[in-house]
């Protein structure tokens, strides 16, 4: 149960990283950065999570 949650909270800080706004800050340069790292971790967390679910389901 505890990995279910870190994925979620994974899913969640991807999703806080991607929207995040930075304009008009000192870390403005970096904003595509932020976008890219915040969507591969909401995709990969998301993917933990489906898997994880599909294998629960099937009993294993």
């Amino acid at each position: 149960m505890e990995k279910l949650l870190t994925y979620a909270g994974g899913v969640l800080a991807g999703y806080t990283l991607a929207a995040m706004p930075v304009q008009d800050t000192f870390i403005s340069s970096v904003e595509p950065v932020l976008d890219g790292i915040g969507i591969l971790s909401m995709i990969l967390f998301s993917g933990m999570l489906i898997y994880k679910g599909i294998k629960s389901l099937a009993g294993k």
